[in-house]
């Protein structure tokens, strides 16, 4: 068996099984309809990808689709399976949110095949954003010192990011190149020892990982400890769904080990998150030393972290606002079921015109601010920023309920997308996912085959792309994406990119043409 088909054989298997575990677990009616409905869905997906050359030939977009379904339910059901817990609880309308989820993944499943239906696998011609892209070396493989060089720049930046004012915006949009070093083990193993020295790169990978967990605790910044070792993990996981080789037992014991590894180590992630979102309230109020300090305290009092979680359970039961679904709060990271479930209820509450009014004001300040300041200035629209001191889902919640702004609650594309467009809303996600899909895959290079390669940008958006790729916390979401903060990214990779090149090899890269068959393409990179 090869390792995609033992892949999604896993996963299928995985799906199939959970339905009667659900059943066990919970044999109410409504408790099944959700794990039958969030089954149908996610094999649609698992199938469609399993059976089609989607991921050889759009990665990028097939593994948003991918991780759209798993974020929103194949992964609700299976942790919660895991966990012994009904898939429908917690949930304000179990039965309406998967169903909804359900739909709009099924649209996105059918917009992708009409995607691929019209994107030509064979390009004549490499087209303006391509040859711009190869021009500005998008597609090169960088070599070992220049993930180095913009690993240092990332991890610098975030010393910067964390103040007021105008530059700790520029300076955090430089924050993804803090990863770059993670791409080192995926490289070596996929190009060979030529790419560079395995053994001493994996030491210096080691510390570097201390430096980012402790620059995290200083910074009280969850994220940047765990996206790293999440994008490496996605890579692993995509270039398996695309390997055609065969399973060996050596790999089942290596597999079998990290799982072991994995669920080990859940537990004390688990408390050290939890110490760090208790130690949040000295943010910014207590030096760095003293934040890492403050964090290793209560990570060593277990009963004080036991009774933070039980405190905040309880209180949910009662809080007009509650995102409690998933108990173990790095698992919770993977899985957005409960926030779309909230901002679902809240929208179905906003049945006033004036309400919907507002709510259409609002969406229209959030889409001037997407834009720069400068522009907004010209336009005389400057002040549309002010509605950044809440988040879309604080609006919904306070038009639907009247709950507090300012909370920066966590919201949903297809809630707010139905309350403003009500019925016609799937056409619209159609619309914006044929787009989303079209710029994912302008980071791969395609061969004369058709096979895309991802390209090393592409490898480290992989997490954003498939943990809210196609599902973003409101409908202005993916008009950023499109119209900035794509092509923002797109130019500062280019700009450092450059920079490390001439900084590590006087102008010209270390590597060469080099072949990443996980990945693979049929052309490689062009040397200089």
């Amino acid at each position: 068996m090869t390792v995609r088909r033992a892949i999604f054989a896993l996963l299928i298997a995985a799906t199939l099984l959970s339905v009667p575990v659900q059943f066990l677990i919970d044999s109410t009616a409504e408790n099944l309809a959700c794990a039958c409905i969030v089954a149908a869905s996610s094999l649609s997906v698992l199938l469609y990808l399993a059976w089609s050359r989607a991921l050889e030939v759009q990665p990028l977009s097939s593994f948003a689709l991918l991780g759209l379904c798993m974020t929103t339910q194949l992964g609700a059901v299976l942790v919660q399976t895991v966990a012994w817990t009904a898939v429908s609880k917690s949930l304000y309308s179990p039965l309406y949110t998967f169903a909804t989820l359900a739909l709009y993944q099924g649209v996105a499943l059918l917009t992708h095949v009409a995607y691929r239906f019209f994107s030509a696998s064979r390009p004549a011609a490499p087209g303006i954003f391509r040859g711009l892209f190869e021009w500005a070396g998008v597609y090169r493989t960088p070599s070992c010192g220049a993930l180095w060089f913009m690993g240092c720049v990332g991890l610098v930046s975030y010393f910067f990011s964390r103040q007021d004012g105008n530059l700790s915006k520029f300076v955090m949009a430089f924050n993804f190149l803090a990863w770059t070093p993670f791409l080192i083990p995926f490289y070596v193993r996929e190009i060979g020892p030529s790419y560079c020295n395995a053994k001493r790169n994996r030491w210096l990978l080691g510390a570097y990982i201390g430096v980012v967990a402790v620059l995290g605790m200083a910074l009280n910044a969850r994220g940047i400890m765990f996206v790293g070792i999440l994008t490496v993990g996605l890579l692993y996981l995509l270039a398996g769904m695309r390997s055609q080789t065969l399973v060996t037992r050596s790999s089942l014991l290596r597999l079998g080990a990290l799982a072991a590894v994995l669920l080990a180590i859940s537990g004390p992630l688990s408390d050290l998150t939890t110490s760090m979102a208790i130690a949040r309230q000295w943010r910014g109020k207590v030096s760095a030393v003293e934040m890492i300090q403050s964090t290793y305290s209560i990570l060593r009092r277990p009963a004080l972290i036991q009774a933070v979680k039980a405190e905040a359970a309880a209180r949910a039961r009662y809080a007009a606002y509650d995102e409690h679904y998933i108990d173990n709060p790095v698992l919770g990271r993977f899985v957005t079921t409960k926030y779309h479930d909230n901002m679902l209820h809240f929208a179905a509450l906003i049945a006033s015109p004036d309400s919907r009014a507002i709510l259409r004001d609002i969406t229209v300040k959030f889409l001037w601010s997407a834009l720069p300041a400068p522009m907004l200035d010209f336009f005389g629209v400057g002040a549309a920023k002010d509605v950044l001191n809440a988040s879309m889902g604080d609006y919904l919640a306070y038009l639907g309920r009247g709950t507090r702004l300012g909370a920066h609650i966590v919201g949903s594309i297809f809630a707010h997308g139905i309350a403003l467009f009500g019925p016609m809303f799937p056409f619209v996600y159609a619309a914006i996912c044929f787009v989303l899909f079209g710029l994912m895959d302008l980071l791969t290079l395609r061969s004369a085959a058709g096979i895309g390669t991802v390209s090393a940008l592409g490898l480290l958006e992989i997490w954003n792309y498939f943990a809210g790729g196609l599902s973003y916390d409101a409908l202005t979401g993916p008009f950023e994406f499109i119209i900035r903060n794509f092509w923002q990214t797109t130019f500062i990779y280019a700009l450092v990119f450059g920079m490390a090149r001439w900084a590590t090899a006087g102008g010209r890269d270390n590597v060469r043409a080099l072949h990443v068959p996980a990945l693979q393409s049929s052309t490689a990179p062009a040397p200089d």
